[in-house]
């Protein structure tokens, strides 16, 4: 595991989880908006190509935890954030 160096501002970081040249990023970008406090996408590096896993969303109110929305889609509630869908998220590492 390895964090990169602040992306912008102070203290905004990556955290990387690698294999070989292979890599998924989680990096924070900070979309607030209604109901919603945070927001981190999560993408998938080959080597030579980048594609996007995915949103999480740190929610409030109503649903007051972490949700995951697939690449593509809007912020709505998604599913419920959890082990089993970030090591799915992950699994893109092994080849």
């Amino acid at each position: 595991m390895k964090t990169e160096q602040p992306l912008w501002g102070r203290g905004v970081t990556a955290l990387v989880l690698r294999i070989d040249d292979r890599s998924v990023k989680f990096v924070p970008a900070f979309l607030y908006g209604q109901g919603v406090n945070g927001c981190v996408e999560a993408t998938f590096r080959d080597g030579r190509h980048t594609t996007s896993l995915g949103r999480l969303f740190m929610r409030s109110g109503m649903v007051n935890n972490w949700t995951f929305s697939p690449p593509g889609t809007l912020s709505r509630p998604g599913q419920h954030f959890d082990e089993s869908i970030f090591f799915d998220l992950i699994l893109a590492l092994l080849p």
